[in-house]
C-alpha cells in the first residue's frame, strides 16, 4: 500500500500537529486502524514547514537479533545499542537538513555534528593498570691464577688476575582493556541544542511500532528517551503503539524507569475509540468512503473510476459503487472501525458481486466478505483457549440474552484474554467507564463482539434466534437487517464476569 493510499480523517492528524504543549505524546489503535498512515501524514505536513527536522523511525527496523534475543547480554547494552540507533538516524536527518537548508553558521552546526556522530559512536577501549612487578638481579666475579713451566727453552711462569661486578634490574606491568560504552547525557543535550539552534530548526522525532520492540527493552529505552531527548526544549517525540503491548515503564524499587504517564507522556486521541461507529454512524461513515476512495484513487489508473462508475470523491463512490448509501454505510459497520478491515471486505464483496455479474455491491456481497475475512483472518488467529472463550461470549451475549454488546467490568479490561481478544479484533471497545444506575460505585467498559461473529452463524446449526436479516426474496430485494443494533437498556442486563473469560 503507498503512503497516499488512504487518508485519515483530518482531525486526527491536525491534532497531532498542533500539539506543541507536551514533549511527548503517545498514539494507540490496533493494527490496521491507520497509526502510521496518521504518522506519516503528520511528517509530511511538519517537512512543508522549512525549520523542522523530521526524523521516521519504525521501530522494526532497528537493532540486531542479538540485541532482542540473547538473553545473556545485559539489558543495558541491548537498550543502549537500541538508543544509539535511534541517535543515528537522528543525526543522519539533521546532516541532511543542514544540506539541504543551509544558514550562515552551517560551518559551526556541521562542527557540532561531527562532535555528536563521536557520542554516538560505539565506546571506546580504555586501557587501565593492574599491577606492577618489579626485579633486581647482580652478579659479581673475582679470579686469580699462577703458574710456572721448565721446558726446552728455558724456565716461564704466568700470573693472572680477574676481577669484575653485573647487576640487571626489570619491570613488570599489568593491564586490563575496558571497554566504556556509555553516553553522557548532558553532552547530548549541549551538542543537541547547540546544533538545532545553529541550523535554526525544530526537531520531530516519529517512532512508529513501539510495541515491537520486546517488553523488557520498553521501558529502559523510554528512560533513554525521556533523558536523552525529553529535555531538549526544540525537540517533540510522538509515539504510535499497541495499547495492550505497549509498556513505557517499570518500578524499580522507589523509583520509576520510563515514561510516566500523564507527566512525562501525554496519549493523543485512541483511533479504537474514535472510529466507533455505532456513536456517530454518519460521520465514520462519511471518512470512510473519502478513505476507500483515496485508496482506490491511488491504486488504478488515471480517471478510471470516474470514467467507469462516474466516481470523483468519497460521496460518489458510497452511492454509484454500491447499491445505494446504506449498503456502504453496511461496510462501514462490518469494518468495525478498522481500516485495513474496510479494505480487505471491501475486496471481496467487490469480486463476489462482479462474479455474480453485478455492477454494483449489494448488502449480500458486504455479508459473505465480511463472513470470509472473519474466517480467514481473524478465527485463524485464535488459539483454542481464546476460541473456547470467545464461543462462551456469543452463546451467552447472542444466544441466549440476543444482543452484540455487553458489560465487562472495568477492572477486567487488563485481562489477557480480554486484551488478546481485542487485539485480534473480535471484540470492540463501545465504550469505557459507563456507570450503571442499577450498580452504583461500579465502572464498566461496553464491548462489543466483531460484526463477522454474527454474519459467521448464518444459515448453520448454531444461528441465532434473532432478527439478523429480514426478508429476502429473489432478485435485487435487500435485507432490511443485517445486524441489529443494541440500546443501552438491553446492555445493562448483560453484565459478564471473570468465570466466562477462565
Amino acid at each position: 500500500m503507498t503512503s497516499r493510499s488512504w487518508c485519515i480523517h483530518s482531525w486526527t492528524w491536525a491534532f497531532c500537529l498542533n500539539s506543541r504543549i507536551e514533549i511527548i505524546r503517545s498514539s494507540y489503535g490496533r493494527r490496521g486502524t491507520g497509526k502510521t498512515h496518521v504518522l506519516r501524514v503528520l511528517g509530511s505536513r511538519l517537512r512543508e514547514t522549512s525549520g523542522n527536522t523530521v526524523v521516521y523511525i519504525d521501530a522494526r527496523t532497528l537493532g540486531s537479533t542479538t540485541q532482542f534475543s540473547d538473553p545473556s547480554l545485559p539489558l543495558p547494552k541491548r537498550c543502549l545499542a537500541l538508543f544509539r540507533d535511534i541517535l543515528a538516524e537522528i543525526h543522519n536527518s539533521l546532516l541532511e537538513h543542514i544540506v539541504d537548508q543551509p544558514t550562515g553558521r552551517a560551518d559551526r552546526a556541521l562542527d557540532c555534528l561531527t562532535s555528536l556522530s563521536g557520542q554516538i559512536a560505539e565506546g571506546n577501549t580504555i586501557v587501565i593498570p593492574q599491577t606492577v612487578t618489579k626485579s633486581k638481579e647482580a652478579t659479581s666475579t673475582k679470579s686469580e691464577s699462577a703458574g710456572a713451566s721448565l721446558g726446552s727453552a728455558g724456565i716461564s711462569a704466568e700470573a693472572k688476575a680477574e676481577s669484575g661486578t653485573h647487576s640487571k634490574a626489570a619491570t613488570v606491568s599489568e593491564f586490563s582493556l575496558e571497554r566504556s560504552d556509555r553516553i553522557l547525557f548532558p553532552d547530548l543535550h549541549a551538542l543537541l541544542l547547540e546544533i538545532l539552534d545553529l541550523a535554526e530548526t525544530d526537531l520531530y522525532v516519529l517512532f512508529d511500532e513501539w510495541s515491537s520492540l520486546p517488553d523488557d527493552v520498553q521501558p529502559y529505552l523510554a528512560e533513554f528517551l525521556k533523558r536523552g531527548v525529553l529535555p531538549v526544549s526544540r525537540a517533540v517525540l510522538k509515539i504510535t503503539s499497541l495499547e495492550y503491548r505497549s509498556r513505557f515503564s517499570v518500578r524499580e524499587g522507589d523509583r520509576l524507569v520510563g515514561f510516566e504517564l500523564g507527566a512525562d507522556i501525554a496519549t493523543a486521541a485512541d483511533l479504537d475509540d474514535y472510529y466507533v461507529f455505532d456513536r456517530n454512524p454518519d460521520t465514520i461513515t462519511n471518512a470512510f468512503a473519502d478513505m476507500l476512495f483515496r485508496h482506490l484513487y491511488s491504486e488504478l489508473p488515471a480517471s478510471y473510476l470516474e470514467k467507469q462508475y462516474r466516481v470523483r470523491d468519497g460521496n460518489d463512490l458510497a452511492s454509484r459503487l454500491f447499491t445505494e448509501r446504506e449498503t456502504f454505510k453496511e461496510l462501514a459497520r462490518a469494518s468495525e472501525g478498522v481500516v485495513r478491515d474496510l479494505i480487505n471486505i471491501f475486496t471481496k464483496a467487490f469480486f463476489d458481486a462482479h462474479r455474480r455479474g453485478r455492477d454494483s455491491v449489494d448488502r449480500r456481497a458486504i455479508i459473505e466478505a465480511a463472513r470470509q475475512w472473519f474466517e480467514q483472518d481473524k478465527s485463524q488467529h485464535l488459539d483454542e483457549q481464546l476460541q473456547a472463550v470467545l464461543q462462551r461470549i456469543v452463546d451467552e451475549v447472542i444466544g441466549k440474552r440476543r444482543a452484540r454488546s455487553f458489560l465487562l467490568p472495568r477492572q477486567l479490561e487488563r485481562h489477557p484474554v480480554v486484551q488478546r481478544l481485542f487485539d485480534a479484533r473480535v471484540l470492540h471497545h463501545m465504550q469505557r467507564g459507563y456507570a450503571d444506575k442499577d450498580n452504583p460505585g461500579i465502572r464498566y467498559n461496553i464491548y462489543t463482539l466483531d460484526y463477522g461473529t454474527y454474519v459467521d452463524l448464518l444459515n448453520t446449526s448454531k444461528q441465532p434466534v434473532l432478527d439478523l436479516v429480514g426478508e429476502d426474496t429473489e432478485g435485487d430485494t435487500e435485507p432490511d437487517l443485517i445486524v441489529p443494533f443494541d440500546d443501552r437498556r438491553s446492555i445493562r442486563r448483560i453484565i459478564l464476569t471473570e468465570d466466562v473469560l477462565q
